[in-house]
């Protein structure tokens, strides 16, 4: 199988789930020792995953802290494809929990990814997995798989995040302490609920010519330009099979999805300090 055929095959028992609700979830207790920390709702994407695929496709957790979360592996035909997977809890008021942003610990988002095969570097393809939870936590109520690229598609610049972390050492006035130098990234949040072309549906994201390549286009009705800062245009299709009419027949054009990120400006940090009174 190809990779976004593996990736569709997930959006689509994810989706078939689908209440009046949201995409109902279940999930277990966080492991405590003895194993790899994963986040439960990373295990159960991985049960679900599991569940969907044929079995000649494995899921490995890469663990705490590792991206991406997810390796998937097709046996027979040898693809892999990463799936990294973020979270966010939805407010009382509806909105999400983060706004225009969300985190990237130490690791820009990008379209391709590096793993080892046993000793082996290899560079896959990466699809992110991002989920907005209602505030009991038992339902998705906004889904959104996209290809990496949508975000970044610059690998070199992933790449030289990756080893940008380091710590120095024989810090302080005695020289017994030491800094950790370790990047936070902050780029687009899919799932920011004033984004209204992506709030609230349940949607895969993907090249336009990946789309083209699959057998099965119903549920792609709209188009999304990316344009970078070199004036580049680059196309993709959205899924949405809650709204599946028919065969393909896009009928909106989406521009200009995250430019509100571009109109942040800087903020100079202040020191915190405790105020008591005089």
């Amino acid at each position: 199988m190809k990779e976004l055929k593996i990736i569709d095959l997930i959006y689509e028992s994810l989706v078939s789930n689908r209440s009046k609700s949201g995409i109902p979830i279940h999930l277990g207790t966080r492991a405590i020792v003895g194993t790899v920390q994963d986040d439960p709702f990373d295990r159960w994407i991985s049960d679900e995953i599991t569940n969907a695929l044929p079995k000649t496709v494995e899921v490995f957790h890469s663990g705490s802290l590792t991206t991406p979360d997810l390796v998937i592996r097709d046996k027979l035909s040898g693809t892999l494809v990463g799936l990294e997977i973020k979270t966010l809890i939805q407010k009382s008021n509806g909105s999400d929990s983060r706004g225009l942003t969300i985190d990237y610990n130490s690791s820009l988002p990008c379209g391709s990814t590096m793993i080892k095969i046993e000793k082996n570097t290899v560079v896959i393809p990466c699809f992110y997995l991002f989920a907005l939870l209602d505030n009991s936590s038992r339902y998705i109520v906004t889904l959104i798989i996209s290809d990496g690229d949508f975000l970044n598609f610059d690998f070199d610049l992933y790449k030289d995040a990756k080893y940008a972390n380091y710590t120095e050492y024989g810090h302080g006035p005695y020289g017994e302490g030491s800094v950790r130098h370790r990047r936070m990234y902050t780029y687009p949040n899919p799932l920011n609920s004033r984004i209204s072309e992506f709030h609230l549906r349940m949607i895969l994201i993907a090249k336009k010519a990946d789309f083209e390549n699959l057998e099965e286009m119903k549920g792609v009705s709209e188009q999304v330009i990316r344009t970078d800062k070199n004036g580049n245009d680059f196309y993709y299709y959205m899924k949405d099979v809650t709204n599946a009419t028919g065969e393909l027949s896009i009928s909106t054009t989406l521009k200009n999805v995250f430019d509100d990120c571009k109109k942040r400006k800087p903020k100079k940090r202040t020191a915190a300090m405790p105020i008591i009174p005089s």
